[in-house]
């Protein structure tokens, strides 16, 4: 009998014992994987002074940022021509006949058509009317007397003088013998013939 429970009590010791290896073998192996360290992570952790827990902070894109572009300096645009010719060259001198058919010079002269009353006095506006309104007209006019010689081979003389400074006749000089002659048909013929041959190189 004695040896009986002998034998069931060291059965029962080799249990035990058995059974307290496979509970140390267990709790050693959950420490080692409890201690190892996790992968899973994205994030690194860094230590500063106060031990505490700092996330990286993160790369400034520079992918965006804009760049400055310098274009080339835009061009001056060129100034638009109207057509209007040159001021005819020193010593020239033009016939009735050139300065009627080329308006576009009357105005490179003196800046527009010009105004007969202004130019030859008002007394001479009142003589030829209102239909000779500037020089072109005053050229153009096809009257058959000595007013309308004068007015054309005038206006001419007019125009000679202001590009031709060795014109016969001065500016003020062809004014003066218009406003003198147109009061008399004689006198406005007699001018006019001297006019035209000033005009034509015969003066």
């Amino acid at each position: 009998m004695a040896s009986k429970v002998l034998l069931v009590s060291a059965v029962l010791v080799g249990l035990v014992t058995l059974s307290s290896c496979r509970s140390l073998g267990e709790l050693t192996e959950k420490k080692t994987y409890s201690s190892a360290p996790s992968y899973g992570s994205s994030s690194t952790p860094t230590y500063g002074t106060g031990g505490g827990y700092k996330p990286t902070p993160p790369m400034p894109d520079y992918s965006t940022t804009p760049t400055p572009s310098y274009g080339s300096t835009p061009s001056t645009p060129s100034t638009p021509s109207y057509g209007i010719p040159e001021i005819p060259k020193h010593r020239f001198t033009g016939s009735c006949d050139y300065w009627k058919s080329h308006p576009d010079m009357i105005i490179a002269v003196v800046g527009s058509l010009g105004n007969i009353g202004k130019t030859f006095g008002t007394a001479c506006s009142l003589i030829v009317g209102k239909k000779l309104e500037n020089l072109h007209d005053a050229l153009s006019n096809t009257r058959s007397d000595g007013v309308g010689a004068l007015l054309r081979e005038g206006a001419a003389a007019y125009l000679n003088s202001i590009v031709n400074k060795k014109f016969p006749f001065t500016t003020q000089q062809v004014k003066d013998c218009i406003i003198v002659a147109v009061t008399s048909d004689g006198a406005a013929s007699a001018q006019a013939g001297i006019f035209k041959k000033a005009n034509e190189y015969h003066y």
